[in-house]
């Protein structure tokens, strides 16, 4: 069994330190947003090809599930084979691109893969579908702090869902929290939907 460097307290890289400030802000404010909703309003739904506050986190819970297991490989490999650089780190055009338009401020419309779509909201439940968020974002912050030492431009990882995608490291943790922001984003309009069931 190969064995890994202890995951550090502290990191040497602002980048990765800033990803994990990222993540737990996430934790916390999902918390915020899902504490006082009941389970009707937690699935209750603008439209019907619209998605409910449950629909946007377990959309997040299986995109990022995927994404998680593709780059706990790549860190894996990168220990393995020493690809190791000191940061600052810089990161191409596309790379920088594609993460600009995951941000909630971007007008740029998506249509999910099929491989990321979440459950139907009637059969999503508040207390899973959030500790399982609040798992997933401890998970990811364990593989940024594995990154700390590690050449995040060089290690390149393919998308669960478009093999052809291909990014950095350090480009997926930035690509994968402004995804979730984006989507967080949308849960809350929800909320704020003139329909929105009262409590």
């Amino acid at each position: 069994m190969t064995n890994f460097p202890h995951i550090p307290n502290e990191l040497k890289s602002r980048e990765l330190q800033g990803f994990c400030n990222d993540f737990s802000s996430l934790k916390e404010q999902v918390r915020q947003l899902s504490a006082d909703l009941t389970g009707e309003q937690f699935s209750w739904k603008p439209a019907e090809k619209k998605w409910s506050v449950a629909e946007c986190l377990d959309h997040l819970n299986v995109g990022g599930g995927l994404v998680l297991s593709a780059l706990r490989q790549a860190i894996d490999r990168g220990h393995r084979n020493g690809i190791v650089a000191e940061p600052p780190f810089t990161y191409g055009f596309f790379s920088r691109f594609f993460s600009r338009i995951m941000e909630p401020s971007s007008r740029l419309k998506m249509k999910s893969v099929r491989l990321y779509l979440p459950a139907p909201a009637a059969k999503l439940e508040k207390e899973p579908v959030v500790t399982a968020f609040m798992q997933l974002q401890d998970d990811f912050i364990e593989q940024v702090k594995r990154s700390d030492g590690l050449d995040l431009r060089r290690i390149r990882v393919a998308s669960p869902a478009i093999r052809l995608l291909r990014l950095s490291l350090g480009a997926w943790f930035a690509v994968t929290i402004a995804h979730e922001k984006r989507h967080l984003e949308q849960a809350r309009r929800v909320t704020q939907h003139p329909g929105f069931p009262a409590n």
